[in-house]
């Protein structure tokens, strides 16, 4: 994730006022007037033209400057880099300032990257002479191999870590706004020289100057603190700024595209419509026009405004399902009301002071009594124990971040003097009121002035509570995107009562960039949003600070905490651990071609409970939930874990498929008994002891057991014949049951007391038919024959 200060050097209280730097900048104008007027600038300003290599100050002296860590002056961040925690050097994020590739190259060593490759100026930039080439304003210290790999690829749209993306170049999450930034600094500056379009990949539909791509890596990645503080760096430097840093909005000024916020909160904004009950003054409200309520509304859809006011007594309701959209700030009078119902959203793009009261009502899922569930406030100043006050003021819980387990890691807090910190979860148990056998959602009610700040909740190694401290959904693939040392985010689900304290099953939902899974077969299966008033749980990878910030708040429109995922372009499946009367836990294996078949961070999501029976995938040795693994090939094999506490008959069955699986066959392999049982047909069901097997069962995607029509699972031998269907055992047969494909029951023996039996009143000549077959000793297998 991109390291945040402690202090913020230029925050928007910094930049209430557009900086003196720009005072030439008549910022009343947009598209190329604007652009034209900011290339003057930052071109006059360009006193000092480095040398590219020199005994003065150089190149190499920008970057040990400029690309210092913020929070350790011996180090640079590395562009394009991501891992610190293992041993490969191509993607460290961090090195030794001094570890350069000059005169020779350390193991490790950094270089200059040219981000605006060299090769793809008009006519190609040199270093031989001072000029864009060596304009330390779009080149960053880079791992040598990373640069060598990025080479002169054009920059195209991607997700997670940074690397090829067929023969483009994805930046990565964390490095793609940075990049954004400066390609636009590059053409403002340098003109055709150094256009934009020969850099980015891509549609241009927002202008035909500017790829799509830099645009919407500007707005969805925010400016950080390291970038700030090289900008002044290097204008010590050079004379000049980045004025895309600065303010990303000028971007949005100049060649449009998603609105970018602006950091100084005064350009736009020129005019205002007042709404007086039944009508707007000056028409409906949009990005560039504040809108005033002096009167009673309530949203009849989404709507969008520059500011938003509310005077006097009017009463202002967000509907559920609908969106408000603000650009600067919001302020409600104390006579006034704004209620935001649940399920409605509330996005600002600029980081500005609100003022006011407001209501946002937020429904749980169904809860009893002594069922918990995890919340996060969306406004300043809301007391714990107000928000539910028949709730027992000792089941009012924190996380202590301290990657303790997750069932010994809860500490109590007093609710009645501690109220909700903004982006910490609390875990808080139902009204003591409430029914101890039907369930029914708590509805929650904030009351308090709406968060719109950034927050860096400080998060540990290992499991951490976090919240969502936005009245809006946060997007859950953007927050582990922006904060790369995250694996996974978990949410609580009440699949299942506790019993004398204790959860029998898995009660945690997970989900990483590669989707989702319910915590059991049948619940909810996450769909990548975090509901406003969600509490959630993280993995973190290393100690240090998250990053909540305003462009992660997006319109969705569904009811409750989770949903049905879209699970459109994945090729994934989802196996289901049951028994007859539980539904364990489920998991998810998926290809995609940013996966490895090893670790992947922000893509593999470790399980978070382990003390119950569950089923998990093995990565290095540890329990998974959702592995994500490389391009897909048909001789892959999958290993599977399974952790059993109580002897028994268990099944595995498939959840749904995505993707290429819609046609692929998927096979669990049992090596205990040499059978491979095709659970796209019938889930699998075997006995088992209690312990822990890591040598039992593998997916496969090839039957290699396979014969024609013959088949033998589990000591049972099942084929077609001209007299009918035959079914042989080592153990005598206790039951034969015999299905169509749309399972219709066709033929029933539950005394057949022999280890072999033909059915002949039935043929599989024209249909495929689906025959159970239970031995004495309670072993069961069904199987398809034709």
């Amino acid at each position: 994730m991109k390291i945040k200060l402690l202090f913020l050097l230029l925050s928007f209280s910094t930049y209430a006022q557009i900086p003196a730097y720009y005072s030439s900048i008549d910022f009343t104008q947009t598209g190329n007037t604007l652009k034209t007027q900011l290339a003057s600038l930052i071109t006059t300003t360009h006193t000092t033209q480095l040398p590219y290599t020199a005994a003065t100050t150089d190149v190499w002296d920008a970057l040990q400057a400029g690309d210092k860590n913020p929070l350790n002056s011996a180090q640079v961040l590395l562009i394009y880099g991501y891992n610190d925690v293992d041993a490969i050097y191509k993607n460290d994020r961090l090195d030794d300032v001094a570890n350069i590739c000059s005169t020779s190259c350390p193991t490790g060593a950094w270089n200059r990257e040219h981000c605006y490759a060299l090769s793809l100026g008009t006519p190609a930039l040199v270093t031989s002479s001072a000029g864009p080439g060596t304009d330390a304003h779009h080149i960053r210290a880079a791992d040598v191999t990373f640069n060598a790999d990025r080479g002169n690829r054009l920059y195209a749209d991607g997700e997670g870590d940074a690397g090829p993306v067929g023969i483009y170049w994805y930046p990565g999450d964390e490095w793609k706004g940075d990049i954004a930034r400066m390609m636009m600094y590059m053409y403002v500056r340098y003109n055709t020289r150094c256009l934009a379009t020969n850099v980015g990949s891509g549609a241009t539909s927002y202008n035909v100057d500017m790829p799509d791509i830099f645009l919407e890596w500007n707005e969805e990645d925010p400016v950080s603190d390291f970038e700030r503080i090289r900008n002044n760096t290097l204008q010590s430097i050079q004379g000049n700024r980045n004025p895309f840093i600065d303010n990303p909005y000028l971007a949005t000024r100049i060649w449009g595209g998603p609105q970018a916020p602006d950091t100084w909160n005064t350009l736009s904004c020129t005019t205002t419509t007042i709404w007086n009950g039944s009508s707007w003054s000056n028409g409906i409200p949009n990005k560039d026009i504040k809108a005033v309520f002096s009167g009673n509304y309530t949203s009849i859809g989404d709507l969008s405004a520059c500011s938003l006011t509310i005077n006097g007594t009017a009463q202002v309701i967000l509907q559920s399902n609908h969106t408000f959209t603000i650009v600067r700030e919001i302020n409600v009078a104390t006579t006034a009301s704004f209620t935001i119902q649940n399920n409605a959203n509330l996005v600002q793009i600029n980081h500005v002071p609100n003022t006011g009261i407001v209501t946002l009502l937020k429904e749980s899922a169904p809860i009893l009594r002594l069922d918990y569930t995890a919340w996060s406030t969306p406004v300043n100043n809301q007391n714990l124990l107000a928000f539910s006050p028949q709730t027992l003021t000792n089941r009012f819980y924190e996380y202590v971040t301290s990657g303790t387990t997750p069932t010994t890691a809860y500490s109590s807090v007093n609710p009645t003097v501690n109220s909700f910190i903004g982006a910490k979860g609390y875990l808080i148990r139902a009204p003591n009121n409430w029914s101890s056998t039907v369930a029914s959602s708590f509805l929650g009610n904030f009351s308090g002035t709406p968060n719109n700040d950034e927050y860096f909740p400080s998060i540990n190694i290992g499991f951490n509570l976090l919240g969502n401290p936005y009245p809006a959904t946060l997007q859950a693939s953007h927050f582990i995107g922006l904060n790369r040392t995250i694996e996974t985010v978990y949410f609580w689900t009440h699949t299942a009562q506790a019993v004398g304290g204790i959860y029998p099953v898995n009660n945690y939902a997970s989900y990483t960039t590669l989707g989702g899974v319910a915590a059991a077969a049948g619940g909810q299966i996450p769909d990548g949003t975090i509901k406003a008033g969600q509490g959630f749980y993280v993995y973190s990878s290393e100690n240090i600070n998250a990053w909540f910030h305003n462009a992660l708040r997006y319109d969705v429109k569904n009811t409750q905490f989770f949903k049905t995922e879209n699970l459109a372009e994945k090729n994934i499946f989802r196996l289901n651990l049951t028994d007859t009367n539980n539904a364990y836990n489920q998991i998810l294996i998926g290809y995609i071609p940013e996966a490895t078949n090893g670790f992947d961070i922000g893509i593999d999501g470790k399980a978070f409970e382990t003390q119950n029976t569950m089923l998990y995938t093995l990565v290095d040795n540890k329990e998974y939930v959702i592995e994500g693994r490389a391009e897909f090939e048909n001789t892959d094999v999958v290993a599977l874990g399974l952790k059993v506490l109580t002897p028994g008959t268990y099944s595995i069955s498939i959840e749904n498929v995505d993707g290429l699986f819609t046609t692929q066959d998927v096979f669990i392999k049992d090596k205990y008994n040499n059978s491979i049982h095709d659970v796209k047909q019938t889930p699998y069901s075997f006995t088992t002891q209690d312990g822990i097997f890591t040598d039992r069962f593998e997916v496969v995607y090839k039957n290699t057991l396979a014969n024609e029509d013959f088949v033998n699972e589990n000591n049972i031998t099942v084929y077609t014949t001209t007299n009918g269907i035959a079914i042989t055992a080592t153990e005598n047969i206790k039951e034969i049951t015999i299905f169509d494909v749309l399972g219709r029951k066709l033929y029933h023996n539950d005394k057949v007391n022999d280890k072999e039996m033909i059915v002949s009143k039935l043929t599989a000549t024209n249909q495929a038919l689906l025959v159970k077959t239970t031995l004495t000793n309670g072993q069961t297998i069904t199987k398809k024959v034709k």
